[in-house]
Order: C-alpha cells, then sequence, then structure tokens
C-alpha cells in the first residue's frame, strides 16, 4: 500500500522534477564487469534524455485514451483492463534505461513487454544518443501494440515491435550470430514465466549482457525469484535500482 501511495505521489510530480529524484542502487553480488565499473551504489541520477518532454507528452495523450483490454492470454483477471499509467515504467527509470543504453552502446535492446510503450521510448532515446543500436520488443496485446508503435516511431526509427510472446518469437528476429545485450524482463510477475524466460534470455544473449527484471517486489513470489537468481554464481554482478528493479550481468 504504501508503495502504492508513493507511485500515485510520484506521478502528480511534473516529469522533469521526477527526473531528479534518483534511484537507490544496491549490490547483492559484485565481482567485477561492466556494472560495477560503471554504475556506482548508493543515491544515482541518472540524465534526463533530451527527448523527455517529447516522451511524457506521448504517454500522457495514451493515457488520456482511458482504460486498454488486457491480451486474453492472462489468467483469473479480476479486471480486463488496463489504464496506460499502470503499466508505464515510472520517469526515474525511464531515465536510467536512457542512461545504460546511451551509456552501454548495445548493439541489440530485447524488451517483453512492450504494454503502450513509456519504457522503449525511453530506450530509444539512449540508442539514439549512442548512435548505434536496435530495440526488440514483445507484446502479445495487438490492442496495445499499434499504440506503442505510434510512441516508438515519434522517438526513433531504429526498433522493431512484435506481437507475441518473447521466448517464441526472440530466436527468429535475431540475425545469425547476433546476440542480445541488454534484455528487460517486463511480462508476467510470476516466478514460473520470469525463471523460464531467463532461461531463454541466457541462450540468446551476448557475452557479459545485462537483464534487467521489473516489479521485483510485486509479490513474495518474485521476491524469492529475484533472491534466487540475483545469488546466482554464474553472474558477474546482481544489484536493485529502486524498490522495483533488478539487474544482473552475465558472465
Amino acid at each position: 500500500m504504501a508503495g502504492g501511495i508513493k507511485a500515485m505521489l510520484r506521478r502528480r510530480l511534473p516529469p522533469w522534477v521526477e527526473a531528479g529524484l534518483g534511484l537507490r542502487v544496491r549490490y547483492v553480488h559484485r565481482a567485477g564487469g561492466w556494472l560495477a565499473t560503471h554504475l556506482p551504489e548508493g543515491r544515482f541520477h541518472p540524465p534526463r534524455p533530451p527527448e523527455l518532454r517529447l516522451i511524457e507528452g506521448r504517454a500522457a495523450a495514451t493515457q488520456a485514451l482511458g482504460p486498454q483490454p488486457l491480451w486474453r492470454g492472462y489468467a483469473n483477471q479480476l479486471r480486463w483492463v488496463r489504464s496506460p499509467d499502470e503499466v508505464r515504467s515510472s520517469v526515474t527509470l525511464g531515465c536510467f534505461f536512457f542512461w545504460l543504453a546511451a551509456t552501454r552502446r548495445p548493439g541489440i535492446v530485447a524488451e517483453f513487454g512492450t504494454a503502450f510503450g513509456v519504457s522503449g521510448m525511453y530506450w530509444l532515446a539512449g540508442i539514439k544518443a549512442a548512435g548505434s543500436g536496435r530495440l526488440l520488443t514483445f507484446d502479445p496485446n495487438r490492442d496495445w501494440a499499434a499504440l506503442a508503435r505510434a510512441n516508438l516511431a515519434c522517438v526513433h526509427p531504429a526498433f522493431d515491435s512484435t506481437i507475441g510472446l518473447f521466448e517464441e518469437e526472440i530466436g527468429r528476429r535475431l540475425a545469425p550470430g547476433q546476440g542480445v545485450d541488454i534484455a528487460f524482463v517486463d511480462g508476467i510477475h510470476a516466478s514460473t514465466f520470469v525463471d523460464a524466460q531467463f532461461g531463454v534470455i541466457r541462450q540468446h544473449a551476448a557475452p557479459g549482457a545485462l537483464v534487467l527484471f521489473d516489479d521485483i517486489n510485486f509479490s513474495p513470489d518474485m521476491e524469492a525469484c529475484w533472491a534466487a537468481i540475483a545469488r546466482r554464481p554464474d553472474l558477474r554482478a546482481s544489484a536493485t535500482v529502486g524498490a522495483r528493479l533488478g539487474i544482473v550481468e552475465l558472465a
């Protein structure tokens, strides 16, 4: 409840104010690597992307359209609609995505799910700043995909939006020999799905890939899932970024 209240209060802040709040970084494990070198522990203030007003203007316009239907593949839902603000990443996390893509300069960022394209717009702003790279984004919701594609195209054209599940489609979307440099897991927040998706990511990951997990505090099941992932012996580093994001660097 407290986290929900804090999220509502933050949503009332102007985006350029929220962007300056920063995120608390706490390492679970560090054994060298890119992440430990570039992301300091403690309060971290990622830079604002030049496209911040554009991105948040598009997000506000999408929110104004009202609740949109969920993908029917979800089970046991009490509500079959969601408003864009209910499923979007915060401004502060968006700025973190921008910084990560701009600094790491990935060849491929893979995101699942796309939702309404808010986090994807921040990833694309970072790819644009880096001068290279491409976003591959996946979501089975056809209704949401049309809105997301329009939002993404306003920031940068270097993306492919696939209507489908990441674990079924990623092998078809990568060129021979191509690997995923950054993966963002933001689909169904349950350990059975997240563990399976992490397994697929490792099959297609480039050496030293970064994997981000959203909503690690969503439920006791997700907290346990993240705790197990963060302590895997085959990682160079693992950390929490703010209250809801986990990030690991593969060996």
